[in-house]
């Protein structure tokens, strides 16, 4: 099976550097011009489109869906972003990511989503995934997503930044 993941479009939170994880923000105007240019120019074929529940991501997801009006669509929680507890709604510049994206079985920020956890909850979205009659799907996520995608498929990946609407393609 062929993913193709995409991280929503810009936010407010994002561009003034704001740690959103569960934060439930809205596209910006920029925002909402990448998930349309996005989706013009997204030339592959697929036969359904997933998104993770929360605004930004289904709001991006829409974009898509305005141009394959009969796709079938899910929104899964498990496609949301890792849970970034004290951290949300703080400058990403007050917490030591690195640290926080390489231990896996505490949390280095506190009520955060243990890295084991986030990677048991992507793994069984894709397990599901797996189960299902496509070849082919677009997947609207966030940037932790797309590397949790990367590290469960490609053991040694190590965590990096992805841009909004970046399409990461892949085989399951």
């Amino acid at each position: 099976m062929k993913l193709y993941v995409i991280r929503h479009g810009e936010t407010d939170a994002n561009a003034k550097g704001i740690v959103q994880g569960w934060l439930d923000t809205e596209l910006n105007k920029n925002g909402l011009s990448q998930a349309q240019r996005a989706a013009e120019s997204f030339t592959h074929n697929i036969d359904a489109i997933y998104s993770s529940d929360l605004k930004r991501a289904t709001r991006t997801a829409q974009e898509f869906r305005n141009l394959h009006v009969n796709m079938p669509y899910y929104e899964d929680e498990r496609l949301r972003e890792r849970n970034f507890g004290d951290a949300a709604g703080t400058h990403r510049s007050r917490h030591d990511w690195e640290q926080f994206w390489s231990v896996r079985d505490i949390s280095t920020i506190p009520n955060a989503e243990i890295l084991n956890d986030f990677t048991i909850r992507v793994t069984d979205f894709l397990n599901d995934l797996k189960s299902k009659p496509y070849d082919s799907v677009l997947i609207v996520a966030h940037g932790g997503v797309l590397n949790r995608i990367q590290s469960i498929l490609n053991k040694n990946h190590k965590h990096h930044p992805h841009p909004n609407t970046s399409i990461l393609e892949v085989d399951v």
